[in-house]
């Protein structure tokens, strides 16, 4: 069975509350995506356009997954 710390639960609960919010994640192409899905481990974010015009834009609208406390810190650090 799968058991989450309560760590990992406050980080999951705190990620929900911004899906759809766009950040600035050091894994895009671009250097900027939006948080599409929380899952128990991981996160999904899409690729988006940064403001900065930055990156490879061929690879905006590509999903990709990163660990939890890397999407918390994307948002919260």
């Amino acid at each position: 069975m799968f058991n989450l710390k309560n760590k990992d639960m406050s980080k999951i609960e705190e990620l929900k509350s911004v899906v759809g919010k766009n950040v600035s994640e050091n894994n895009s192409p671009t250097y900027h995506a939006k948080l599409i899905r929380v899952n128990k481990k991981t996160c999904t974010f899409e690729t988006v356009q940064s403001p900065y015009r930055s990156g490879d834009e061929s690879k905006i609208g590509k999903r990709y997954l990163v660990p939890i406390s890397y999407a918390w810190n994307a948002f919260f650090f």
